[in-house]
Parts: C-alpha cells; structure tokens; sequence
C-alpha cells in the first residue's frame, strides 16, 4: 500500500517537472542565418527596450510563441463636466480616469442603451472594476499556478473571483434588458399579420446585436451568458480607446498651429451643424489627420493583433525556415516608419493625412478609422477592428468637448518626463503625466 501511495504521490510531480522540460527542448527557434543578436537577449531587455530593437531590423519577440449622436454627446458632455467641474486656472490634473470614466459611459450608452447607462451607475462601475480585474488577474494566475491547475483560481485568486462576482451581478442586472429586446422583436417578427412585415427595430444597441447574432446561429442567448459577452466587448474597447483619447491629449500641446487650426475646425462645423451626426463629425478632417497621425506615431502595438501559427515547418525560396508553432505577425513598427510608405516618417505631420485624402481618388481610404495599405493599425480584412468607427466618433466627440470648454498644456516641471512607455511589444501614454487644464469662457455646449 505504502508502494502505491508514493508512487501516486511523485508520478504528477515526475509528469510535470518531464512536460516542462520537453517544452524548453522543443521551444520553436528560428533559423536566420544571416541575423545574427547582438548584445543582451534577455528578457528584460525586450520587456523595456522593444522599439530600440524593431528599429535594428528584426523582432524575435514577434514571432516566438512569447518571450515575457445626441446620447452620445450628452454622455461626454457630463463626465467632462462631473471630471473638470471646479474652475481651472491651469490647474494640473492626470487626464486618464476622466477619459476612462468618459468611454466607460459612452460605451454603456450604446451597448446597453438607457436602462443602465448614465455616471456613477451601478452598471459603469460594475464593468470598469470587471475590466481591472480582467486586464491584471490573468497574469497573476499565470504566475502562481501551471496550466493545468487554472482552473483552481477560480476559488483561490481573488481577481478571477472577483470577475465571476461582478458577472453574476451583470446578469442579475442584464435580464430584464435582455427580457426587453426578446419582446421587442417577437412583437416585430409577429408584424407580418399587423404591418406587412415591416418595421423599425425598437432598440438599437449591443445588447440587441448580440440576441440577433445568437439567434442567427440557433443558439439562445441567456442572462448568464449576456454579460460574458458584453464584458468581453468592453474589455477590448474601454482602455485601448481611452489609451487613444491620452495619446492624442499628450500630443496636441506639442502642435499649437495644429491645435488652432483644428479648434478653428469645430467652431465652423458646428456652425453649420446644430447637432453632432456622423455627418458633421466626418467633417472634421484636420481633427481626423491629427488622430491618424499620432496612430501611426505612437501604435498601441509594435506589431498587428492577428497572429498566425504554422501546423508546420515552412522554408521560403531565400532559405528562411518558420517552424511549425511559431507565432507570425506582421510588424507595424516598420510598415508605420517605413519611407517609402510615409516620407519623412520621423516627422509628425499632422496634415499628412488630409493631404493623401486631397490628392487621392479613393478619399475614404485614409479616415482615422480607415483600413488601409499605408497602416495596419486596425488590421485588414475580415479581421479588422469591427470596434474602429464607435471609437473614432467618441474621440471626435471628446475632443470637441476639451478644445471648446478648455485649454491645456503640459507643465514646465515635465518636460523630462517619458511620454510614453515601452512595455515588450505594446506602446502606451503616460496615464500618470499631468496636463495643466484651464477653463475657456465658453456661451454654447
């Protein structure tokens, strides 16, 4: 008995110490011949200086496995107003939690519609702490336990419990929402007999694109599953487009000329749209030429989000060999730098891309939110950012708000502060830099 006891007491201890012995034997290497490392490969050097060495011509860590409307307006309008409601007189403030708290709202709006929109609601702040503890416990988890143990954080690690709490509060929240939508269209699909089959949908929301896209495929979406769904959605969309909003907050100080041009800009749009439609905010092209370019300038990501991994080896005609499991992706670092793409591509030029829109025959091409060849920012294809245009309205909307009701610069005590931080492949403001913010006599919204 004593024999079987240890022996079931080393085998999954033997099993694992064997398992990852084998994956650091069999890790997938490259076969450059031609490329040869130079200096420091550790993991901390790609951890801090990963643009330093895209700019040397090759990325190992981007191919290996891993190596480390009205409603609208309405929403911006008050979370900038709830944000910056004191008088400021050049008043140093860190922009990021009201640009955040800005999105989180605008987000609710038009995924959840009125219900459970709105500031402070218990909805906001339920998705903003489940996208903390989504965007932080994953890592923690990866730290403390092995594969095959993960699923025992769901009991143990308090972000992961916390983001199971926070799910089932959303659809305890979610199912009169949900209960709603599913009314409404059978009352619409019930027509045929009252109206010839046709009517307007009476929502108009995240909620009811993802009863439509569930039921499409013969599954029934549920409270329970709703929420895993929309928390995913904001998950993705919240901080990398408030990471946007800052970035193109910290570069405007940067470019008066731009910045009284682009102010210039609103002002004669909005005289000539009482109300902010998509219409008017495709007007704004210097605004647009100036989000692009700090897009290109400063990506979320050295490299493109979609990956590929080989089921296996592949050799190119010049003798390159990918072995099978190596992670591909296309390195936008060099595309966004590249001469022969941009001119000049050390230059922050802020009309860069109104001029391409003006020189151009297909105009459409070079938007903000715009999927094209000289940028691959929002991928391409069918697997391009489907989130890319809700974020380019919100900015807009955002931004037309600050550059109306307030002026801001940086403080003379920053000039020495980063900017920006480098972390492995990612690229992100400062969410700790302060902006000075001084309140404009303004009449209108």
């Amino acid at each position: 008995m004593s024999v079987i006891l240890a022996a079931l007491t080393v085998a999954p201890a033997a099993w694992f110490l064997y398992s990852r012995l084998k994956a650091l034997i069999s890790s997938p290497r490259l076969n450059l011949p031609y490329v040869k490392f130079e200096g420091d490969n550790s993991r901390s050097r790609y951890r801090t200086q990963s643009a330093t060495i895209l700019a040397k011509g090759y990325a190992q860590q981007s191919i290996l496995t891993q190596i480390g409307g009205p409603g609208i307006t309405d929403e911006v309008n008050m979370a900038a107003r709830q944000g910056l409601n004191r008088a400021l007189d050049w008043t140093s403030l860190q922009p990021y939690p009201l640009i955040v708290k800005t999105f989180a709202s605008m987000s609710a709006c038009a995924i959840i519609g009125p219900e459970l929109g709105g500031l402070e609601s218990e909805w906001q702040m339920l998705s903003m702490r489940y996208v903390e503890a989504a965007l932080s416990a994953p890592s923690k988890v990866e730290a403390k336990y092995p594969a095959w143990l993960y699923w025992l954080s769901r009991y143990t690690n308090d972000g992961v419990k916390a983001m199971w709490k926070y799910q089932a509060r959303a659809a305890e929240l979610l199912a009169p929402v949900l209960g709603a939508r599913v009314a409404a269209t059978q009352e619409l699909q019930a027509g045929p007999r009252k109206r010839g089959g046709k009517g307007p949908r009476k929502f108009e929301d995240g909620v009811q694109w993802l009863y439509g896209a569930h039921t499409a495929r013969g599954n029934q979406l549920t409270a329970e599953q709703l929420p895993r769904d929309l928390f995913v959605i904001m998950t993705a969309s919240i901080h990398s487009t408030s990471g946007a909003g800052l970035a193109i907050l910290i570069d405007m100080p940067e470019h008066p000329r731009a910045l009284s041009e682009i102010r210039d800009e609103i002002a004669r749009v909005k005289a000539a749209n009482p109300t902010w439609t998509r219409q008017a905010l495709g007007e704004l092209q210097i605004l647009d030429s100036f989000m692009r370019e700090g897009a290109r300038f400063h990506a979320l990501t050295q490299y493109t989000a979609v990956q590929r991994i080989p089921t296996s080896d592949f050799t190119f005609k010049d003798g390159l060999t990918i072995p099978a499991g190596t992670t591909l992706a296309f390195p936008s670092f060099h595309h966004n730098f590249d001469p022969a793409v941009h001119p000049q591509p050390e230059s922050f030029d802020t009309m860069r891309h109104l001029r391409k829109r003006q020189e151009r025959t297909n105009t459409h091409r070079y938007h903000f939110a715009s999927v094209s060849d000289d940028m691959m920012n929002w991928v391409a294809g069918r697997h391009a950012c489907p989130g890319r245009f809700f974020a380019q309205e919100t900015l807009k909307l955002m931004f037309i708000h600050l550059l109306t009701h307030y002026e801001f610069k940086h403080a003379e005590d920053t000039k020495e502060s980063p900017r920006y931080l480098s972390n492995n492949l990612f690229v992100i403001a400062n969410p700790a830099l302060p902006v000075l913010f001084r309140e404009k006599e303004v009449v209108s919204k």
